[in-house]
């Protein structure tokens, strides 16, 4: 096999990597009025599915396409997140003031909020991305996945914590992370998602083949 010809390993990975440099970027692009961060998030899980399903190009296509269609909803959405972020932070210092015993209490009741409102954080633009739906809905949907689809819901958590951690712990990858960051963060955990959202589109895969030129069995 010619080790330059498009189907080789070589230049699929090249391909890849120069994909998440592309998305990440325009991430960075798209978000930089801060306010815009959840629709230029959904727009590139939107990308980034549709290139892992199906093969598909048109990157900037697909991105600025759902980046216009989502703005208004993953705004809202985006909102909401910053709220609920802010009201967070508020009830943590708040149950610092409290005495030792009274303390334990106050935190194990915050964990019970804190966890279904980040364990819906993590889906909420990735529902955003792949169903047309009214904002509420999303919101619900996107909590009611994360509940039903646990095991997943870990997992992403584990790899969005891993993240956290080597940024921390490896300051040097800074700068891979400035160039690969959300592109190589939104790869990895869309194959997570694509699993869960094909418990609920059930002929996605058949038709992605179909798209992909792939025989089916």
């Amino acid at each position: 096999m010619n080790l330059f010809s498009t189907d080789s390993p070589i230049m699929r990975i090249l391909s890849l990597l120069s994909d998440l440099l592309i998305l990440h970027f325009l991430w960075l692009l798209y978000s930089l009025p801060v306010i815009t961060i959840g629709a230029s998030t959904t727009a590139l899980y939107y990308t980034m599915m549709k290139r892992i399903r199906t093969d598909e190009g048109m990157l900037f296509h697909n991105f600025h396409s759902s980046f216009r269609s989502n703005l208004k909803q993953a705004t809202i959405l985006w909102l909401l997140v910053i709220l609920a972020i802010i009201i967070l932070i508020l009830d943590f210092r708040f149950c610092l003031m409290f005495p030792v015993e009274v303390r334990k209490l106050m935190l194990i009741a915050y964990a019970l909020i804190l966890i279904p409102v980040s364990f819906t954080c993590l889906y909420v633009f990735p529902v955003q991305a792949k169903f047309e739906n009214r904002t509420i809905n999303n919101l619900k949907n996107a909590f009611l996945m994360s509940i039903l689809n646990f095991p997943y819901t870990l997992l992403l958590v584990l790899l969005t914590g891993l993240s956290l951690i080597i940024g921390f712990l490896f300051p040097q990858w800074i700068l891979i992370f400035l160039i690969f960051g959300m592109g190589v963060y939104s790869y990895i955990t869309s194959f997570v998602y694509i699993k869960v959202f094909r418990k609920y589109i059930p002929n996605e895969e058949e038709e992605d083949k179909e798209k992909r030129g792939e025989k089916l069995y």
